[in-house]
């Protein structure tokens, strides 16, 4: 370069060159610029250096404005990559519930694995069993055989017996009608002797007028009662009572028939004015019957001409 050139010049050129260009690239052009100088064979003066200053200052403002974008475009390149790591993030987590999710289901698999051979398992015994009950079914298809030949029989026999059990009803029938013409036979015969007794005794042991005694039939409450000793009786040291005997004569009194004589009782005192006096008439009546007749204070006349 021009000798003119003083070294703080030198230098301030350096140093202009260093904001642009790196240490070795600054030294470079200095050289050039000395080259060229020397083969112009010309002096650069002030003027000139300033001059290259200005280009140099556009250069640099021009790679300012340069690295100005490129900065900007670092910016949206560093926003983009955010943008995609935070994708990158999301990607992750949901391969991480996706691999969680396969663990489950080939623990599910596992268990449906399992699950399978257990059912495999009970399909065998189930087989197995099946084929116990196909030959069960073909034992019990010959037992039904076997049986149904029996049923013939029986049904056979069955015929018989229904041809005799209706020779037995004919049989029964008729007996029925001599028993019960032998009931109404003894029946009225009891009465009859109820009839006698229960005058006698009431005559005797309670000084009674007691009128003619017999069956009778009342109509109560819409319904006809059938009365086997009906009659009425006057107290002399009384004569203003009236009083009803309503009776009930069986050969042998049972609890039953007592409970039922009770009931007609008491339908007797709800329609006939007076005071009833209810009695029963027996051969025979255990402890149980005696005792009972005693609660419902009905009184027993037995067919020897006691009375309880």
């Amino acid at each position: 370069m021009s000798p003119d050139l003083t070294s703080h010049e030198r230098e301030e050129l350096r140093a202009l060159l260093r904001r642009v260009f790196k240490e070795e690239e600054t030294e470079v052009l200095l050289l050039v610029l000395e080259r060229f100088a020397a083969r112009r064979d010309e002096v650069v003066t002030r003027q000139d250096l300033q001059r290259l200053q200005v280009t140099i200052t556009e250069g640099q403002q021009a790679l300012q404005g340069a690295l100005a974008k490129l900065t900007e475009v670092q910016t949206q390149l560093e926003e983009r990559f955010g943008d995609l790591a935070a994708a990158q993030a999301r990607l992750d987590e949901r391969f991480a519930e996706l691999v969680a999710a396969q663990e489950r289901t080939e623990e599910r698999l596992g268990q449906l694995a399992v699950r399978v051979e257990q059912l495999a398992a009970a399909q065998a015994k189930t087989e197995e069993r099946v084929g116990q009950l196909a030959e069960a079914q073909a034992r019990t298809e010959e037992r039904v055989g076997q049986l149904t030949v029996r049923v013939d029989h029986v049904e056979i026999a069955l015929a018989r017996l229904a041809e005799a059990q209706t020779r037995t009803e004919r049989t029964v029938q008729r007996l029925a009608k001599q028993v019960g013409g032998l009931s109404e036979t003894v029946g009225g015969d009891i009465e009859d002797i109820a009839y006698i007794v229960i005058h006698d005794v009431l005559g005797r042991e309670l000084g009674w007028e007691v009128g003619i005694l017999e069956r009778s039939w009342q109509r109560w409450d819409g319904k006809v009662e059938e009365i086997n000793i009906f009659g009425q009786a006057k107290d002399p040291a009384h004569p203003e009572r009236t009083i009803w005997i309503v009776g009930e004569a069986k050969h042998n009194l049972t609890l039953r028939e007592v409970e039922r004589f009770a009931r007609k009782v008491e339908r007797a005192r709800r329609h006939l004015t007076g005071e009833i006096f209810p009695v029963c008439f027996c051969y025979r009546a255990r402890p149980e019957v005696q005792e009972r007749l005693q609660e419902l204070g009905i009184r027993l006349v037995f067919s020897y001409g006691r009375m309880k």
